[in-house]
């Protein structure tokens, strides 16, 4: 893939609109709305053959207005202020044709509405305020932002699982009627099937969903723009299944994405196909939000030639640079994308991260694909990954070229999950060279004349690795005790270790692991091996287990570097190292080590503990009997907890959340949780 060719390639499809030579001024008129005045001098400009709206300075009351023909409407001052009122939003945004989530329906107005036009603009130097905060619009909807979120009432919910019914069902789009009465809040400018679309110099903020929102369109520029909005779901620029879209010289500062590419959601995007191509993202400023470039989840139709150059990524409160994000009921495919030549001043969560097990997950039929990915020329700090990029084991990710990254500060270097001939060159992670060894355990329970096998993943690396077994009486002087990738335990070896090596003579060691002086099987013996617990036989199995227990056994699962905070309730390391990795919530600063655990909190505590995050990662539910017991909060965790198998259902279908979880299953849960996080 050539940066310079799929540039022009995407410039070639982009054209700025051809506005009229009209021209108009309005004052604004102090406490008034402004709807009728403004909305029919747009409707006129646009009968007479185009022109331009400018807007003096001054502050102007107004509902939705809809862009016509030809019109270009100008902000003429950093004191030009458009206010869209919040109140009475039926009759300030009437139905119109829309999309909501990538999703046909008919829903209340977006504040900047605009369909079938062509040669439409918003510029200068104003602002444009949605009016939304935490009364109005965003009030609609409450987030799941994180693990141990509170279960609020969410008025939005419902509505959101109507429409996705509707869509999964085939139900005609005219019968798909929201707006009054109903709780699917409205993006900000949201212009649909439109030509050659303009937004110049302008300052968006308080926007009740997502912000920019072409769908449809060709030919879309967005330059010099400031986005401004912390409300969930307040993603910045989201082009739908657009054809030549260029952004470029903007700041965007947002409670969701700030840039996320979409091609149509699950049914509706599989049966429109009709992609997202031809982006180019030059030289924009990436502040707070989830996903600085990120392409999904709506993308069923599909993500094509995508380049992202010379951004900058600059707030600690931003979680992922680069995001990928869909699942087995999206489907569609992310093909030919290159990010390069930027530079991460400080990430969250990873510089990049890609998973297909965003919300449904692998609750579906439909494939996805990640073919063709570039990242290249790329400095990065911080965040709890480096490189995060994941895809289920029938579709590998293909095509992939990593060159020229260099990241540091950072807890965990890599996850490379279902690779497939990736080409990994020049990248250094916390000063450590890739390709190289990762992931490396024993397999099995160590026991005197048993055998165990080695483990360990190297992406990138063409040749098989290389494997060395140590043994030890004191756990802290080491004998050499065999090479190859299984071992017979050698007797008097009371810990064992593997190293595993790659051809370049990179080298990492697994934990030390107890011997046991007799052969032993099932999840007890293993997790005391590992020293998650303190004895191989499992006592009490029966009884509930406790918080204060199962921060025991999690103990070597938590990052030691985090601080740990004083429990005025507990004494006890394990309990405070739980909390810091928030295994567990605190309860007005107690840990409440007697506690027992439901199973739907369980969940929570095996994502926590697993090594892998996926924060902001929305919220869905498992699929089980008794769905509806299952809490809001805990409904994505609980999904995630049965893919990886951590969890299992009862045996009639349920999951039966607010069951207390016994001392045994506890133990068979957190070994699994063990073996996936490569401990």
């Amino acid at each position: 893939m050539n940066k310079n060719e799929l540039r022009n390639t995407i410039l070639s499809q982009i054209q700025l609109p051809c506005i009229g030579k009209n021209r108009m001024q309005v004052e604004p008129v102090p406490g008034q709305m402004q709807t009728r005045q403004l909305q029919q001098a747009i409707d006129d400009l646009s009968r007479q053959g185009g022109g331009t709206l400018v807007l003096q300075p001054g502050v102007y009351r107004t509902g939705a207005l809809h862009l016509k023909d030809g019109v270009e409407l100008h902000l003429a001052s950093e004191d030009t202020l458009v206010q869209f009122v919040p109140d009475d939003p039926a009759e300030n945004y009437p139905l119109v044709f829309s999309h909501w989530e990538a999703s046909p329906c008919y829903n209340f107005s977006a504040l900047l509405y605009a369909c079938d036009a062509q040669d439409i603009a918003v510029t200068g130097k104003g602002v444009l305020d949605g009016g939304a905060d935490a009364d109005h619009w965003w009030n609609w909807h409450h987030q799941v932002e994180t693990s141990w979120s509170e279960n609020k009432p969410d008025l939005q919910l419902a509505d959101r699982s109507a429409l996705r019914k509707m869509n999964l069902g085939g139900v005609p789009v005219d019968q798909r009627i929201f707006g009054k009465g109903h709780y699917l809040r409205p993006n900000f400018f949201q212009p649909i099937r439109c030509q050659r679309v303009l937004l110049q110099g302008v300052t968006l903020r308080n926007s009740p969903m997502w912000q920019l929102n072409p769908v449809l369109c060709s030919s879309v520029v967005v330059d010099g723009v400031t986005l401004s909005s912390h409300g969930a779901n307040n993603d910045g620029c989201d082009p739908e299944s657009c054809n030549g879209v260029w952004i470029k010289n903007c700041r965007f500062d947002t409670g969701d994405d700030c840039i996320s590419l979409k091609s149509g959601r699950d049914r509706d995007g599989r049966e429109a196909n009709v992609p997202c191509r031809n982006i180019l993202i030059e030289n924009n400023d990436f502040a707070d939000g989830h996903g600085g470039v990120a392409l999904g989840s709506e993308m069923s139709g599909g993500i094509y030639n995508v380049l992202a150059s010379g951004n900058r990524f600059s707030s600690p409160n931003l979680t992922y640079a680069l995001r990928l994000k869909t699942n087995a009921r999206r489907g569609g495919a992310v093909e030919r994308v290159m990010l390069c030549d930027s530079v991460m001043d400080h990430v969250h969560g990873a510089a990049v991260h890609g998973t297909m097990l965003y919300e449904d997950g692998r609750n579906g039929d439909s494939l996805p694909v990640f073919r063709d990915i570039t990242m290249e020329n790329i400095t990065a700090h911080g965040g709890d990954y480096g490189i995060f990029l994941e895809a289920f084991p029938e579709v590998p990710i293909t095509g992939l070229v990593l060159r020229n990254i260099t990241i540091d500060g950072v807890r965990q270097c890599l996850r490379s999950m279902n690779w497939k001939d990736a080409v990994v060159e020049n990248v250094t992670i916390n000063g450590k060279r890739f390709p190289r060894p990762g992931y490396v355990r024993i397999l099995g329970v160590p026991c005197t004349g048993g055998t165990v096998t080695a483990s360990a993943e190297s992406c990138g690396a063409q040749e098989p690795l290389t494997f060395c077994w140590e043994a030890s009486e004191d756990n802290k002087n080491w004998t050499r005790c065999g090479e190859g990738e299984t071992l017979a335990v050698p007797a008097g070896a009371a810990y064992l270790r593997v190293s595993a090596a790659d051809p370049a003579g990179d080298r990492e060691s697994s934990r030390s692991y107890r011997v046991l002086p007799a052969p032993a099987q099932g999840a007890a013996p293993r997790l005391y091996c590992r020293g998650m617990l303190d004895a191989p036989e499992l006592e009490r199995g029966s009884e509930p287990v406790t918080r204060l227990e199962a921060a025991q056994m999690l103990l070597p699962l938590a990052d030691e570097q985090l601080p740990a905070p004083e429990l005025p309730d507990t004494p006890e390391e394990a309990a405070r190292r739980a909390a810091a990795n928030r295994f567990f919530p605190l309860e007005k600063g107690c840990f409440a080590p007697r506690r027992t655990i439901s199973r739907q909190e369980m969940a929570t505590v095996a994502m926590q503990a697993c090594g892998v995050n996926y924060r902001n990662a929305s919220s869905t539910m498992p699929v089980c009997a008794d769905v509806d017991r299952v809490a809001n909060n805990y409904g994505t965790n609980a999904a995630r907890a049965l893919y990886f198998g951590f969890m299992q259902l009862e045996a009639d279908g349920r999951f039966d959340p607010e069951r207390p979880v016994s001392r045994k299953e506890a133990v068979e849960i957190l070994d699994r949780v063990a073996d996936f996080a490569g401990l």
